[in-house]
């Protein structure tokens, strides 16, 4: 029986491409993927070069599920945006390879591409030897925007999809609120907020703040127990980078004050940056925001 009865765990908590140091990284070198699950639903934030560690701890679950079941198991992704660093671990996921798995994909159309075309073209032939068709698991693929609320209720398995303006059922036992944050380069990003019961998670990373904050992304937070958002930069960096969508650890301990979080955790870790130069990030950071740490893979919140 599970320990938990929701579950945030990261596996990829870098931004750009993934690194490995050869001294090693304790905060870790992979590329965004965070797990958010109940024993029953599995919400999978992005498909970064974490994924690929994710997928093979889902294999034995998936094992002793078809053992006893004869229904599909069913896993959930939901992307902030697809630039390489959110997809490049999709080919390596294990459970895609399963038969008897069934895989719903949420993400943005962009640039006048669905979100089924864009992942496509990532398994190509040119890029990759498995095409799409051949993966033995079940695939579904959604076209999301910031009206959809995804959410999970126990009559069935599978995620069911809202209008934003929609009463959600009483006995939901998950939800996925979408934000569309328009000036990520070059067709915006996801922020989105779980929730589970009275527990508000926000993960907002490829966001750039700006002075004053967003104030949309700002009252998409608000009162979120935890807000993981975006800090790629030092002050000095941004000045390099402004425009390049993403923000500082300043604007990061900002805006989680303004949202009145109780926690931040700061995401999307600069490749460029040693374990090192992030403890030295996180030091400045608790100084603006007391309650605030580095995202550092294998990292769990359970309630």
């Amino acid at each position: 029986m599970a320990d938990y009865k929701f579950k945030l765990k990261f596996y990829g908590v870098r931004g750009s491409y993934p690194v490995a140091s050869k001294a090693g990284t304790e905060i870790g070198g992979n590329t965004a993927c965070v797990l958010a699950r109940t024993p029953e639903n599995i919400v999978i934030l992005d498909a970064g070069s974490g994924v690929i560690n994710l997928g093979k701890e889902l294999v034995p679950e998936i094992l002793q599920h078809q053992k006893r079941n004869d229904t599909p198991f069913h896993i959930t992704f939901i992307f902030n945006h697809t630039h390489s660093d959110h997809i490049l671990g999709l080919p390596f996921f294990a459970p895609l390879y399963m038969p008897n798995v069934f895989i719903h994909f949420f993400g943005p159309a962009t640039l006048g591409k669905s979100f089924e075309e864009v992942l496509r073209t990532l398994v190509m032939p040119q890029f990759y030897p498995v095409a799409m068709d051949e993966f033995r698991s079940t695939k579904e693929f959604h076209d999301m925007t910031e009206n959809d609320v995804i959410y999970f209720t126990k009559d069935r398995p599978a995620p069911k999809v809202a209008h934003v303006m929609e009463k959600l059922p009483l006995d939901r036992s998950l939800s996925i609120h979408l934000m569309k944050y328009y000036f990520h380069p070059k067709d915006g990003s996801y922020p989105m907020r779980i929730e589970y019961k009275d527990k508000k998670i926000v993960y907002a990373t490829d966001v750039e703040q700006y002075i004053g904050g967003d104030q949309r992304l700002i009252k998409f937070s608000q009162n979120a127990d935890i807000l993981i958002h975006d800090a790629q930069y030092t002050e000095e960096q941004y000045k390099m980078f402004a425009g390049y969508g993403h923000s500082t650890f300043v604007s990061a301990c900002d805006a989680a004050s303004q949202a009145k979080a109780q926690k931040l955790i700061l995401f999307h870790h600069n490749p460029a940056h040693s374990d090192a130069d992030l403890r030295a990030i996180e030091k400045k950071a608790r100084a603006l925001f007391p309650n605030c740490e580095l995202a550092v893979e294998g990292w769990e919140w359970k309630v």
